[in-house]
């Protein structure tokens, strides 16, 4: 004898009966292979597209100098909290700084003395275009007259009392302006030390003038 579910599904029309149906699932496909194929072709064009128009050597020095500067008022605060000096040398060959911890507040490395190297950074060099004009402190890539005795290399010195030993500047850009690059001529900047407060003064060339920051 047939069960009640098969009678039911047989014969729709038994009154007072409701007809048993078997439920039904619906399946949503994926993306296929070829979509996705699709998909990442046209974000490969887009990247291609807009990754040229990104400047990256901006960026990168922009990073750059903001260290640097970051660096230079640690340096300050450095020589007044420790009450000792703290000379900057500035290393064009490789494109670095070397900063003594002056313990014996005699402007020259001794034995036992830290001394620490900061580089450039990516694509960031000592100089200016020709182009650009000069600041008041000079026109060459570095222009500090005092020197480290064992090093010989031009050098900062920043004072226990905050102050520095002398006024002067030196000028930092990037290898594609240096190289005259279409749309890399506002990537020049000016650092200029106070000599009475020791601080260091940001300024860039924008293209038109110079202009203060980064």
């Amino acid at each position: 004898m047939p069960d009640r579910h098969e009678a039911l599904a047989g014969n729709p029309e038994l009154p007072g009966e409701r007809m048993y149906r078997r439920p039904t699932t619906r399946h949503r496909d994926g993306f296929t292979l070829v979509e996705m194929l699709i998909v990442i072709v046209i974000i490969g064009i887009v990247a291609t597209i807009a990754v040229p128009r990104v400047n990256l050597s901006r960026i990168r020095s922009k990073t750059a100098i903001q260290t640097l500067g970051t660096a230079m008022l640690a340096f300050q605060r450095e020589a007044i909290a420790r009450q000792h000096n703290m000379v900057i040398m500035i290393d064009q060959t490789s494109r670095s700084l070397r900063v003594l911890y002056d313990s014996t507040n005699d402007e020259r490395i001794n034995n036992n003395e830290r001394v620490r190297m900061i580089p450039l950074g990516e694509e960031i060099v000592f100089g200016k275009p020709a182009a650009v004009p000069s600041r008041s402190f000079g026109s060459n890539a570095v222009n500090f007259t005092n020197t480290e005795t064992t090093t010989g290399l031009p050098a900062i010195v920043l004072y226990r009392n905050g102050s520095a030993k002398e006024f002067g500047g030196l000028y930092l850009s990037t290898t594609k302006a240096m190289g005259g690059a279409p749309g890399h001529d506002n990537e020049t900047w000016s650092m200029e030390i106070v000599r009475a407060t020791g601080r260091a003064e940001w300024l860039r060339w924008n293209g038109n003038g110079w202009v203060r920051g980064f």
